[in-house]
């Protein structure tokens, strides 16, 4: 692409340069205030990732507009670029960057939006130089956590960069989303609604964790999402090793979506699809960096290394992929035994979200469902009802207890 043309399309993803506005775009995540006070830190450079389709578009878009209207920023001073995988040449940043800076930004600080930024070798080669040397720009790169470990880099940006992850819609979003009302702590109110939420709570586990399936009625949502895993294995898996059998990372996948909020170890897994461990392994950290799976350590266990070679659990990420890619639809959900896997699924998303790191407890017949920090969680989806052991369990290990029902998981 020449000069000319990539002016031609930087300015066509900048109308804001001429209108001097920047328009609203969709609903805001619960992410949103910790992004723009994380923006509006100083000058380290602000990465936005997470698995396709959570978001990160609307939500770069929404921070521009915060810093138009909360920062005093000018439109002038934004900049925004796309890319594509047609759009992967050398020097390619540093052309817009001097397009940018040189004939359309102004005086005071200036805030560059580079997204889809996976698609571009060695970027972080070309923004360090930048941020080297200019002290009154800010960088916001953002791009899918599937491809944004892609290393082609000759240089770190350690020390230089905070990292933020945007993942699947929380029920509280996916309400807002509908326009219904969310949760709350008001008795009354919550009661009134109750009847909703267990049937929205539903929906949401098998279709609701996607922005654009809850927003867009005219999507076909099993279409959506099966399109979406089809990217997923045969388009952003490829970019971790060539080496990678895909007949099997779906298997993998399938399989560990079965068995979510189970106990799981590589070597069973290994045996159960008669592979190797090695191999099965190396999946398991791809799942893991690309924010679909999650492992949840076992806290009895006091040395890494036992963490590590000893049973785990594996958790979902994203449940709307985990239940469609077996071909189950909201019907399964019905299952008590299933619904209970889900729901403790969720809780612990909603945790790990919240508090960073979440584990698992059991050793001989002491067991709790998760423990973190300082905090014990026993969840209860049905008729759970002797709760003196794990209070007394709590206890041994200085945690405080809290029970956790599908009513109460509603408010987290």
């Amino acid at each position: 692409m020449n000069l000319y043309n990539l002016e031609e399309l930087l300015v066509q993803q900048n109308p804001q340069w001429i209108s001097k506005k920047i328009v609203e775009v969709g609903f805001e995540r619960d992410f949103f205030v910790s992004f723009c006070q994380e923006l509006n830190k100083k000058k380290l450079i602000l990465t936005l990732c997470g698995p396709r389709r959570t978001g990160k578009t609307f939500l770069t878009k929404q921070s521009m507009r915060w810093l138009v209207e909360n920062k005093r920023i000018p439109p002038k001073n934004i900049c925004y670029f796309q890319f594509s995988g047609s759009l992967n040449e050398n020097n390619v940043i540093s052309a817009i960057l001097d397009l940018f800076l040189k004939k359309y930004a102004g005086i005071g600080k200036k805030y560059i939006f580079l997204d889809e930024i996976q698609y571009v070798d060695y970027w972080q080669d070309q923004i360090k130089s930048f941020y080297d040397i200019l002290d009154d720009v800010k960088f916001v790169v953002s791009g899918s956590t599937s491809l944004f470990y892609r290393q082609k880099s000759k240089e770190s940006l350690a020390g230089r960069i905070i990292k933020c992850n945007l993942g699947a819609l929380n029920f509280h979003e996916y309400l807002r989303f509908k326009n219904i009302e969310e949760p709350s702590y008001n008795r009354a109110k919550f009661v009134s609604n109750l009847a909703i939420y267990k049937t929205e709570f539903k929906k949401y586990l098998a279709l609701g964790q996607y922005p654009e399936i809850v927003t867009n009625k005219e999507l076909n949502p099993k279409k959506y999402i099966m399109d979406l895993s089809d990217q997923i294995i045969n388009f952003d898996i490829p970019y971790f090793s060539a080496k990678i059998n895909r007949q099997l990372f779906l298997s993998v996948v399938k399989t560990l979506s079965f068995d979510l909020a189970q106990e799981f170890s590589t070597n069973n897994l290994a045996r159960t699809l008669e592979t190797d461990r090695r191999e099965i392994a190396e999946y398991v950290k791809i799942l893991e960096e690309i924010g679909l799976f999650s492992i949840c350590y076992n806290a009895g266990f006091k040395s890494m290394r036992r963490k590590l070679s000893g049973s785990k659990k594996i958790y979902g990420l994203n449940l709307n992929l985990s239940l469609h890619l077996n071909g189950f639809d909201i019907s399964y959900l019905n299952d008590t035994r299933v619904f209970g896997k889900y729901f403790e699924n969720y809780v612990f998303m909603r945790i790990l979200e919240k508090y960073g790191k979440i584990e698992y407890y059991r050793i001989g017949d002491k067991e709790l469902d998760f423990v973190s920090k300082d905090m014990a969680f026993e969840i209860k989806s049905g008729t759970k009802t002797d709760l003196n052991k794990y209070q007394e369990l709590s206890l041994e290990l200085k945690k405080k207890f809290y029970l956790i029902s599908e009513e109460e998981a509603y408010l987290i």
